[in-house]
């Protein structure tokens, strides 16, 4: 009979040294991901700045004055504005077209700070409750010289109301 032939198996085989295309692959794998971590940081920097010049872009002009980083021009511009005096100028306007029986309608209303005038455009049902509106305004304690600068009537609505507009100074 013969010997059956013998098969080395061995279970703890002494450790093989990596080649050096592995370490050299392992290499270039930590290069790479230290490459896209610094250029991850450099976008991330990059947003956080547009980020903070869209915040100031968006923030509004009020709030940006309160902290006190607007510009000389704006708050002066601001400040002008400001001094129109809306209430007294609001409440004449209500009043007036109370006293027109409803006859006319306020469309817009446009203060001009730098020349204390104030346009107004407005609806009457005819060009008469026009010029009574407009007369109404010429008693007013703010407004000075109410005019009619121009009137339209509106042949595309079928009732064709007159659309008015007047210029007035405003008393400070």
């Amino acid at each position: 009979m013969t010997q059956p032939r013998r098969i080395p198996l061995d279970f703890a085989a002494p450790a093989q040294h990596a080649p050096r295309l592995g370490a050299v692959l392992c290499g270039l794998g930590l290069a790479a991901v230290v490459t896209v971590a610094i250029a991850f940081n450099n976008k991330l920097n990059e947003r956080a700045g547009l980020d903070a010049a869209l915040a100031a872009l968006t923030q509004p002009r009020g709030a940006r004055d309160a902290r006190g980083t607007g510009t000389a021009e704006e708050n002066a511009t601001i400040e002008h504005e400001l001094s129109v005096p809306w209430s007294k100028l609001l409440a004449e306007l209500e009043s007036a077209s109370h006293d027109s029986a409803a006859t006319v309608a306020l469309l817009q209303v446009e203060p001009d700070p730098n020349k204390h005038t104030v346009r107004i455009t407005a609806e009457a049902r005819s060009l008469p409750a026009a010029l009574a509106y407009l007369e109404r305004l010429q008693k007013s304690k703010v407004l000075r010289y109410p005019m009619l600068e121009s009137h339209e009537r509106k042949k595309d609505d079928p009732e064709h109301p007159v659309r008015v507009k007047l210029t007035a100074e405003w008393r400070s």
